[in-house]
């Protein structure tokens, strides 16, 4: 009894000290700064000086829908290849108000790291039209500290969703020979392979990370009810489907052509 009380006592203890610590602390505010530089620098204008001054060599991250990147030179690579390839595509990250925390980490009363987590949302453009939102997640980063400076070690990104927008769009019924005939594997200049599959009464598109599914308005336009996106399949004088066309608030923004 008396050591399950010890047992407690310690718990409410060490609970107490690694609390999360107020907005106005020192540690607060500098991951706070570098929670900036990674993404306000980093992510937002494709500065990658920012992820090689603060990523751990052995750098981690855990994606929700893309998976697991395992060391910083492919995370900084991903990045290249990606959202920093073309200078038409701009993808931006805004930190929620208020979401922030931050929750020190101790070795025998010694601070070692801190665990930051918080909520933020993308918003993209293209072709230099208006950004549109995107997506928003949930995400936890785990902090080290290397004397007086802090590195991210690993990074988990989840619970991504996207922001809802209001669509009046009719969803028309069509063949399932029709949603058949658009399925497979098309080539784009900037979203690279994009993956199309038949579903009910509808179709499932995968570009990247992104996974989305659009409807008919017709029998070769869809739409995406969760962004202002709309997609036009066109055929040859044959009736095969060559290509598919992307518009963002009506104005086109990408072209895959059908493999």
């Amino acid at each position: 009894m008396r050591r399950s009380l010890i047992f407690i006592c310690a718990f409410i203890f060490f609970g107490t000290i690694s609390a999360q610590v107020e907005v106005q602390s020192e540690l607060y505010k500098t991951l706070k700064t570098n929670d900036s530089l990674i993404f306000d620098v980093g992510f937002n204008t494709c500065d990658l000086s920012a992820f090689e001054s603060l990523l751990t060599e052995d750098f981690e991250f855990y994606h929700d829908k893309g998976g697991i990147t395992d060391s910083k030179k492919a995370f900084i690579e991903t990045f290249k290849n990606g959202i920093c390839k073309s200078p038409k595509f701009k993808s931006r990250r805004e930190l929620v108000d208020g979401s922030l925390e931050v929750y020190p980490l101790f070795n025998n009363e010694i601070l070692y790291g801190a665990l930051q987590k918080g909520v933020h949302r993308f918003f993209e453009s293209a072709n230099g039209q208006p950004e549109t939102a995107g997506s928003t997640a949930k995400f936890t980063h785990l902090w080290l500290k290397e004397g007086s400076r802090w590195i991210l070690k690993r990074v988990l990104s989840y619970d991504h969703q996207m922001i809802p927008v209001k669509n009046n769009t009719q969803v028309i019924t069509v063949s399932e020979a029709i949603l058949t005939s658009y399925a497979g594997t098309y080539k784009a200049p900037q979203s690279g392979t994009v993956v199309i599959a038949a579903s009910n009464n509808s179709l499932i598109m995968k570009a990247g990370k992104m996974e989305l599914n659009i409807h008919p308005s017709s029998e070769t336009t869809f739409f995406s009810k969760e962004a202002p996106l709309t997609f036009k399949f066109v055929t040859d004088n044959t009736g095969r489907v060559t290509k598919l066309v992307v518009f963002e608030n009506g104005k086109k923004v990408e072209e895959a052509v059908k493999e």
